[in-house]
């Protein structure tokens, strides 16, 4: 029947990060346990599960060859084998994330950071292609990638911050800024134009 509940998963904690789901239909989220799990779309059966250093409010995308990158408020961004759970690599963005990464056209991993900055990413490596610092952290908001590899992304915390970027994703690059009436806690959408 519609609205049945198929199955359920206790993380024993609380869930911020939304689910991903990969081409065969594993279902990836980050918990307040500190932990990433994969499980069955259809069953709910655990498959694997990653713990890292803190919560996770960040939630996760799915790369080439499966690859899950998810960030965490133990100021890590991880790379990890979506079919065993195994850490491809980490990457330490000097602050919490709650931010959650975005992957352009070549893998490049893009993700912002509460340490005030922007980071691209080789998605294969997880080497710093390069960063950018922004005046304010970045709480929620998420990069938006535009047709033409612009990096749009929004800064606000509690700390203050009122700032919309737009950023060359190749190098870095501002290309502009806009001010807004202030914190920028929601990601960018971008429209058909």
């Amino acid at each position: 029947k519609p609205g049945t509940v198929l199955w359920a998963f206790d993380t024993v904690l609380d869930v911020v990060s939304s689910p991903a789901i990969g081409s065969g239909g594993t279902v990836y989220v980050g918990s307040g346990d500190y932990t990433v799990y994969a499980l069955d779309g259809k069953t709910g059966a655990k498959k694997w599960e990653f713990e890292t250093g803190q919560e996770m409010k960040s939630s996760p995308v799915i790369g080439a060859y499966g690859t899950v990158y998810i960030g965490s408020l133990d100021k890590k961004i991880y790379a990890l084998d979506g079919a065993t759970g195994l850490k491809k690599w980490e990457f330490n963005t000097g602050n919490h994330l709650y931010s959650s990464p975005a992957i352009g056209a070549d893998g490049t991993i893009y993700v912002g950071s509460y340490a005030r900055k922007i980071y691209a990413l080789d998605g294969k490596t997880g080497a710093k292609k390069w960063e950018f610092k922004t005046g304010y952290p970045i709480s929620f908001s998420s990069p938006a990638i535009g047709p033409d590899g612009i990096i749009y992304i929004g800064t606000g915390s509690i700390l203050g911050g009122r700032k919309v970027y737009a950023l060359e994703g190749a190098t870095g690059a501002k290309k502009w800024e806009f001010e807004t009436g202030d914190s920028v806690y929601s990601s960018p959408a971008i429209g058909s134009d």
